[in-house]
C-alpha cells in the first residue's frame, strides 16, 4: 500500500531525506538483528546483552543510534533499562526487504546452477 504524501514536492523530499536517516542508522547487520530481537515487544537490555552476545558498551552504541533515529526508544527502571520498537511497522518493513533478499539469493542460486550445467 502506497502512503500518501500530504502535500507538496518539498514535503515529499523532507520524507525522502528522513528515510534516508532511517535508512543509514539501519546500516549495520548488529542492528538489524536487534530489531528483529525487539519485535513487538519490550526487551531488558541485560537479555539483549546475552542474547546477541556483545558488550555493554558496544550495545550501548548500536542502541543509542537507533534511538537517535527514532527507530527504537528507551526506558529506565531503577538500574534496569528497557527497549522496543517506536513501531511495528519498523520490524514488518524489515521483514518485508528480508524477504526481497531471499528471493534474489534462491534466484542467484538456481542460476548459478543452470549455469554450471550448461558448462
Amino acid at each position: 500500500m502506497k502512503p500518501k504524501l500530504a502535500g507538496d514536492l518539498r514535503t515529499q523530499r523532507r520524507i525522502f531525506a528522513m528515510q534516508c536517516e532511517v535508512c543509514k542508522a539501519m546500516a549495520h547487520p548488529l542492528r538489524l538483528e536487534i530489531v528483529e530481537r525487539l519485535g513487538g515487544a519490550e526487551v531488558p537490555a541485560a537479555a539483549l546483552l546475552a542474547e546477541l552476545g556483545v558488550s555493554r558498551a558496544v550495545l550501548s552504541k548500536h542502541m543509542a543510534l537507533l534511538v537517535q533515529a527514532g527507530i527504537a526508544e528507551q526506558r529506565r527502571q531503577g538500574r534496569q533499562v528497557f527497549y522496543a520498537l517506536s513501531h511495528p511497522d519498523i520490524r514488518r518493513a524489515c521483514a518485508i526487504m528480508r524477504a526481497v533478499l531471499y528471493r534474489r539469493l534462491e534466484r542467484d542460486r538456481r542460476l548459478a546452477r543452470a549455469l554450471s550445467r550448461a558448462g
